[in-house]
């Protein structure tokens, strides 16, 4: 039997970072021919599991109604490629499998699902670092990102990125190992030698994983949650491949949940004013409103004023500013300007060339 345990808490640190997910909207699935009909009939299959991706929560969708989206799969379809695939990565013994790749058109989907009712987590994500050490009949060490027992950081990264979920391990290199010992992960708490050796990776949440393996791979997983000081219970079991996954699955639905609660709870026009320099002629002013609009959570978006180098912005927002902060980071396209114009109603930024 095996036995993981695991902790989830926001870092922290000075710094920390969200990821913008780029793959959203399209889905790999192994596949037996090139034909049309194969792939046409496949289609509502995909669609599902991208939903599941751009949605997060499979309670979300539990309650929900799909057929009407998943009738409209193929017309979805943005589009298709076939690819190769291994069972075991990059592993020359096995043979490749065919697979096919399909991309849903993203306007459309989301206006469908908006339609249901549903929202969407957002492709600007919690980038996760994993502290895991493993006890396999005596044997102790720690898991990093290049580690090969039972093939643990594979299966913890293919299971994250089926879901959408950045998720990372430390590099276990000699800068690691000085700062962290494997009686730091086995306690299970977050000592300084943890929030010190996780400062490097500047993620936004951090797990500590214990892992007891025994025969046959049998797992009995046992997971604790702390996320913005809520601290939450679960557990899976079966084989390890089948627990991982089980357990990174229910991590998704609980941060992709705390997102949405988050979201719904600000469902309002928070109104800010942004104040841009650096806008120096047509082409920086084009650049900058094409960029605005179609950042993420913005609903309405006005030009208040213009001046030499400089432009006004009146900005609707369905979320707090600290989130619209993370976007803009991410994005870098403006950098926020530490002056005296920043308040809770005027936020000052640089366009970066």
């Amino acid at each position: 039997m095996c036995k993981l345990f695991i902790i989830l808490m926001p870092l922290l640190a000075s710094e920390s970072f969200a990821v913008e997910v780029a793959d959203l909207y399209q889905y790999p699935v192994p596949i037996f021919s090139q034909s049309k009909e194969e792939r046409q009939h496949i289609a509502p299959q995909v669609l599902r599991q991208v939903i599941l991706k751009v949605v997060g929560d499979r309670s979300a969708l539990d309650i929900i109604d799909l057929s009407h989206i998943l009738d409209q799969a193929n017309i979805l379809v943005e589009q298709f490629e076939y690819l190769r695939m291994n069972k075991i990565n990059e592993d020359v013994n096995h043979p490749d499998r065919l697979a096919l790749l399909l991309k849903f058109n993203e306007v459309a989907l989301e206006k469908l699902l908006t339609d249901l009712g549903l929202l969407t987590w957002g492709h600007v994500r919690p980038d996760v670092l994993a502290w895991l050490a493993i006890d396999n009949s005596g044997y102790r060490t720690m898991i990093g990102a290049y580690s090969s027992e039972y093939d643990i950081p594979t299966l913890v990264k293919k299971s994250a990125k089926l879901r959408g979920l950045p998720i990372f391990m430390p590099v276990m290199d000699l800068q690691d190992y000085l700062a962290i010992k494997f009686v730091d992960i086995w306690e299970g708490n977050f000592s300084e030698s943890i929030k010190m050796a996780s400062q490097r990776y500047a993620p936004e949440v951090i797990i500590i994983g214990r892992i007891s393996m025994q025969d046959n791979f049998n797992c009995r997983i046992y997971w604790h949650a702390l996320i913005h000081n809520q601290s939450e219970n679960w557990q899976s079991k079966g084989e390890l491949r089948t627990a991982l996954t089980a357990g990174i699955e229910e991590l998704t639905d609980r941060l992709a949940r705390y997102s949405m609660k988050f979201i719904r709870s600000n469902n309002y026009k928070q109104h800010v004013l942004l104040r841009i320099d650096n806008v120096s002629n047509y082409a920086n002013f084009s650049r900058l409103m094409n960029y605005l609009s179609k950042v993420q959570y913005v609903s309405e978006l006005q030009l208040s004023s213009l001046s030499t180098g400089r432009v006004n912005v009146t900005l609707s927002l369905k979320v707090k500013k600290r989130v619209f902060d993370e976007v803009l980071t991410m994005d870098l396209v403006l950098r926020k300007e530490n002056t005296i114009y920043n308040s809770s109603k005027v936020l000052h930024y640089r366009l970066l060339p």
